[in-house]
């Protein structure tokens, strides 16, 4: 076992506990776009999250690699890697590990609970919204047209 073994799934367990809070906010955030009508926060925190799911998707990378180092296939929410992990690190850091992925799970449930929440207030918001977009659709193409025919601002 390397040294910073411990440390390891210690930092993917906060990382990933600090990319779900920072998740949680941008959820809050894209429904307060949404009630707005603001279509350009919306966008704009549409991007973010994109930002945050790519480094989530790092971190699950992380843990990829030390199941495929145990020889497993199932993955950290498997009894087998915990049996491993511990036979590694003994009870305690095991059980410390296993509480911040519970921790962990709780926030990833409410920030699903939250994003179906805003999916929803969206449906009713998207004829708003739609309206919205091609008025900044057709702003985008008068812009074009003017540049394209030489005029300057």
């Amino acid at each position: 076992m390397p040294d910073d073994f411990w440390e390891n799934l210690s930092s993917l367990a906060s990382t990933e506990l600090a990319l779900y809070n920072e998740l949680a906010l941008l959820v809050q955030k894209e429904g307060e776009c949404v009630r707005s009508g603001d279509i350009d926060c919306l966008l704009s925190i549409l991007v973010e999250k994109q930002d945050v799911i790519s480094r989530q998707e790092l971190v699950q990378e992380g843990w990829n690699t030390i199941r495929a180092g145990f020889g497993l296939s199932e993955g950290r929410d498997g009894p087998v890697f915990w049996e491993k992990v511990a036979a590694l690190l003994g009870p305690d850091g095991t059980d410390d590990l296993k509480a911040s992925l519970a921790v962990i799970r709780d926030v990833a449930g409410s920030v699903l609970e939250e994003e179906q929440k805003v999916q929803n207030l969206l449906e009713e918001h998207v004829a708003d919204l739609r309206k919205e977009m091609l008025r900044l659709n057709q702003g985008k193409k008068a812009v074009h047209g003017y540049y394209k025919s030489g005029g300057s601002f």
